[in-house]
């Protein structure tokens, strides 16, 4: 019987640990903190999931999943919109005065241009 050992470099080892792990999606927007804390969309850059959902520039988000945006800080927002591609995300917010509620399933994550 042979043995056989192998290295594997710190690269090679990160590089098979993102590709079995799922994919990170993201509601696909552009957002804005005011020094309140309100949450403002800026852009929805089209085929992502806030564009497919309706979310349009301008909308303040005031809940993520239930949870008031104007308590999150940019790390606690990042955590709360971003997962795993495919699953769903509910966002509460204010357009022109009125309440709207949508939910958006998380796409892949890709580079705005």
């Amino acid at each position: 019987m042979t043995t056989f050992r192998a290295t594997l470099t710190v690269a090679l080892l990160t590089a098979l640990i993102v590709a079995c792990a799922p994919q990170r999606g993201t509601i696909g927007a552009i957002l804005a903190q005011d020094r309140d804390g309100h949450l403002f969309v800026r852009e929805t850059p089209r085929d992502l999931a806030a564009a497919n959902a309706g979310v349009r520039p301008g909308d303040e988000i005031l809940l993520i999943d239930g949870k008031d945006a104007r308590a999150m800080d940019d790390k606690s927002v990042h955590e709360a919109l971003s997962g795993e591609v495919g699953t769903v995300v509910k966002l509460t917010l204010i357009r022109d005065g009125e309440i709207v509620r949508v939910t958006l399933e998380r796409t892949p994550a890709r580079q705005h241009r």
